[in-house]
């Protein structure tokens, strides 16, 4: 105990010795800043740059992993096709200390703040850095070797959209026969877009709405049923693109309205009235679903063109922010600048949906409400200090297409059916229950032999949940992975191997480059979405994480068990029953591919 306990402190006393004068500027303005509302924000030049890198996934850099490992900068990976996996010279476990730019003496990182190191390191594009590393296999610390590189432009492929196919068994045709059925879904991790700032040129344009398109053609192209669109850990981004990827699935139209300070109402629309995709659709929804999200959600939902489904509610951010560079601002009052000064994000507009009622505060409540832990979370706009209140104005002209309400009751129906017995639902409404007594229960038994029982309760719980997954078959059916280079091939790749092995769900600190770290699905109180909702870096590189040296026992890795997603697998029923029911009433054919051009989209 004494030994884990000095470990910890000492990080945190690291972590704390490595602020600076900016360091302490960036918290000070920030705080000031959300005394006027949860999203106003202010941002340095290191957190001004991790925007723009979150906005348009890419960056400038050589293309590697970077953790603190005791004061030293560390290789955690490499990217794919990066300067450092093709210069063969770096590999995981190297460490970094000195950096040097192109003909310039090295500097010294050893102690220096994670943050810093990665600014030396990322650079303009075809620019060289020389990196003094001590190599990972050096059987002696004192070895040094120095490794040159030229930047390029690294994309985070991470976090742009990607799509599956599940193939699954759906009865048998009218001969008897086996029939599968195809369903796509479409992972959106955010609203991302071409985004450049004075002095902070990006790379090739980056379009959400254009990759979703890309997604869509290829299943249609593959004969999909239906599909999802998941935004479950989706924290906006792009309002731009929340309209225009909203107008995928609609004719034109209005998608969301705005008002400003002075109380005037703007209606964004989409002007194309082609359809991209006029299938079954469904929207997964999560609590922290926000702001663009939430956007895209109400419209769909507005226009009867989707089925939500998901949480009690989305996060509830209802506003909208504009970015102001401070620099041009100095410049033109003839203030003096020295550095970079960096970028306030301000409140500047409120957003309804076509209906005319706000998002903010209360977010957008699903179709269907599946059972979660996050319902009883203080998550959501409603957690946050000095949040707007919610309210309504008069609705949009806009024409229903009423695609949900004559099925709804139907798929209500079959859905509650299904929940009451399904094994994976007890459990989470078990744990939902036990939960909320926790809440109710305000104290805390500092008995030693009390606690021990109750840690030994709840590892024989999740033992046993572990035993039970990994006692189940394979489920039935098969599923292809689609990233957006693969959806331009013909064909599909081999399908995903599916083994009852435990996904990972730990996370390092690393960071690409050091450029950011993203936590869409934060889980702790009062949480918010940052730099519009593009998450502000949830677990700062300086900070102490983890270390998996202190794990204290080795009883969670006794039974391995297959991940499972409770919620997307009830989704997926739910599409087949919306499909059945679809083409009962008449049928609404999945858009093929080539119906509808992907339209040109602006950022």
């Amino acid at each position: 105990i004494v030994k884990n306990l000095t470990k910890r402190y000492t990080r945190v006393l690291r972590a704390i010795n490595e602020y600076d004068n900016d360091d302490v500027l960036q918290i000070y303005l920030d705080a000031l800043a959300h005394v006027y509302d949860p999203h106003s924000d202010y941002m340095g030049k290191s957190e001004t740059d991790n925007f723009s890198i979150n906005m348009q996934l890419s960056l400038f850099g050589i293309g590697a992993k970077l953790l603190s490992d005791e004061g030293i900068c560390k290789i955690d990976s490499l990217t794919p096709g990066s300067p450092a996996m093709l210069s063969r010279k770096l590999k995981a476990g190297d460490k970094i200390v000195a950096v040097a730019q192109s003909n310039q003496p090295p500097v010294d990182v050893i102690d220096m703040k994670l943050n810093k190191v990665v600014e030396l390191i990322r650079g303009a594009k075809d620019t060289e850095v020389r990196l003094t590393i001590i190599p990972a296999a050096a059987a002696d610390s004192s070895v040094r070797k120095v490794v040159t590189l030229v930047r390029a432009e690294i994309k985070l492929e991470e976090g742009a959209a990607k799509s599956r196919i599940i193939e699954v068994p759906d009865g048998r045709d009218e001969n008897g026969k086996d029939r599968n059925v195809r369903l796509g879904v479409i992972d959106l991790p955010s609203f991302y877009a071409k985004f450049d700032l004075e002095g902070r040129k990006g790379g090739e344009p980056k379009s959400t709405t254009a990759d979703v398109a890309k997604l869509l053609k290829k299943l249609s192209k593959e004969n999909v049923g239906g599909v999802i669109l998941d935004l479950r850990r989706n924290g906006g981004g792009s309002l731009e693109e929340a309209i225009n990827l909203t107008g995928l699935f609609i004719k034109e139209g209005p998608v969301v309205q705005v008002r400003g300070p002075d109380g005037r109402v703007g209606v964004d629309s989409d002007p194309d009235p082609t359809v991209f995709y006029d299938g079954p659709l469904i929207v997964l929804t999560s609590r922290f679903s926000a702001s663009a999200s939430e956007i895209l959600a109400g419209a769909l939902q507005d226009y009867g063109r989707a089925l939500i489904v998901g949480d009690s509610s989305t996060h509830g951010k209802g506003t909208v922010q504009s970015l102001l560079q401070l620099a041009p601002i100095m410049r033109q009052n003839h203030l003096a600048i020295t550095s970079d000064p960096g970028t306030v994000k301000v409140t500047i507009r409120k957003f309804y949906r076509a209906s005319g009622a706000s998002t903010q505060l209360r977010g957008v409540t699903p179709d269907l409400v599946l059972p979660s832990i996050n319902n009883l979370l203080e998550v959501g706009e409603s957690s946050l200090e000095n949040a707007l209140p919610w309210d309504t104005i008069q609705p949009a002209s806009y024409e229903k297409v009423n695609r949900v309400e004559p099925f709804l009751a139907d798929l209500k129906k079959r859905s509650d059916q299904r929940l009451g017995s399904d094994p994976d639902f007890l459990f989470i409404r078990d744990e939902m229950g036990r939960y909320q007594k926790q809440l109710a229960d305000k104290t805390v038994s500092l008995n030693e032999a009390v606690r021990l029982k109750e840690k030994k309760e709840a590892d024989d719980r999740a033992k046993a949940r572990k035993r039970e997954l990994a006692a189940r078959p394979e489920p039935p059916g098969k599923i292809y992975d689609i990233t957006l280079k693969l959806a331009e091939e013909p064909g599909l790749p081999p399908p995903t191997v599916r083994t009852n092995t435990s996904a990972s769900v730990g996370a390092t600190n690393g960071t690409p480059d050091g450029a950011f770290t993203k936590d869409s699905n934060q889980v702790a109180s009062k949480t918010r979405p940052g730099k519009d909702a593009l998450s502000k870096s949830a677990a700062k590189s300086t900070e102490p994480g983890p270390d998996p040296n202190e794990e204290e026992t080795d009883e969670s890795t006794e039974v391995d068990a297959p991940a499972v997603d409770i919620t997307l697998d009830e989704t997926r029923r739910i599409l087949i029953d919306y499909i059945h029911l679809v083409d009962k009433a008449g049928g609404v054919a999945a858009a093929k591919a080539g119906r509808g051009p992907a339209r040109a989209v602006t950022n």
